[in-house]
């Protein structure tokens, strides 16, 4: 899931259940990490926020919430006592609330912490900025990508949370065809315009999809079919170390500058 996705979800969630005292409930055999979930019972929810990829619920008492969907999970939210979507037993977590009842599925991390704990994760230490902030730094944020070394293919350096968090493979791939930069350049063939225009028309796309709920789809999962613009057929290809497929747009996306 990628950031886009997560700061919806995290406005959804504050708008339902922020200011309210929570129930808290693990209906299936998963637990949470670190606190038990106990500690949150009763707790009033202030607030919830999204960074990149992850998700913090934020209660009374300096305790933290802190929840990643990795590739497949995902939170859901019903009113008191509409029947759920998928099975209890499949359901790590529920906050129940004014009426409201957020119940999560699965995922790569739900712990309890506090605050301060969260604070000297590594992990969420090496996290870079968020690229959805309303605070995100423009003017450096070029010079942040290309810490990922000059050999490094731009797409890698995008997919790279601790130079840039919150963007996955679709906006990797969608932000990239809207800058007419192909995400397989070495960085050292990429100017710092160009960089900043691909980061710029990426966070529009991510905020864009963050507000409407749907996702482009110009070049992403469309390999062999005609470019929107010019109609030559869509490539891809796995790149990095993971993987990933990468489409573009040969023909919008030349492999050198100019």
């Amino acid at each position: 899931m990628e950031g886009d996705s997560i700061l919806r979800l995290a406005r959804r969630l504050d708008e339902s259940l922020a200011g309210a005292e929570v129930s808290v409930r693990t209906p299936g055999p998963r637990r949470t990490s670190g606190l038990p979930p106990t500690e949150l019972d009763g707790r009033v929810l202030e607030g919830v926020e999204s960074r990149g990829k992850h998700l913090f619920l934020h209660f009374e008492g300096g305790l933290t919430l802190h929840s990643h969907l990795g590739m497949r999970g995902s939170w859901h939210l019903y009113e008191s006592g509409e029947r759920w979507r998928r099975p209890a037993h499949q359901a790590w977590i529920s906050l129940a609330g004014r009426g409201r009842e957020a119940v999560n599925f699965g995922g790569s991390t739900m712990r309890i912490a506090r605050e301060a704990q969260l604070r000297r994760d590594p992990r969420l230490a090496r996290l870079g900025p968020d690229l959805l902030a309303e605070d995100f730094d423009r003017s450096a944020a070029p010079g942040r990508l290309r810490a990922a070394g000059p050999a490094a293919e731009l797409g890698d350096a995008l997919l790279d949370q601790t130079l840039i968090a919150g963007i996955g493979n679709i906006f990797k791939s969608e932000g990239c065809f809207e800058a007419k930069v192909d995400p397989g350049r070495p960085l050292s063939t990429v100017a710092d315009e160009e960089l900043a225009s691909v980061l710029e028309l990426t966070r529009a796309l991510m905020l864009e999809a963050a507000e409407t709920g749907r996702q482009p789809s110009r070049v992403y999962r469309r390999s062999g079919q005609p470019c929107q613009r010019c109609g030559t057929a869509i490539r891809s290809r796995a790149q990095g170390d993971s993987a990933r497929i990468t489409y573009w747009c040969p023909r919008c996306q030349p492999p050198e500058q100019g």
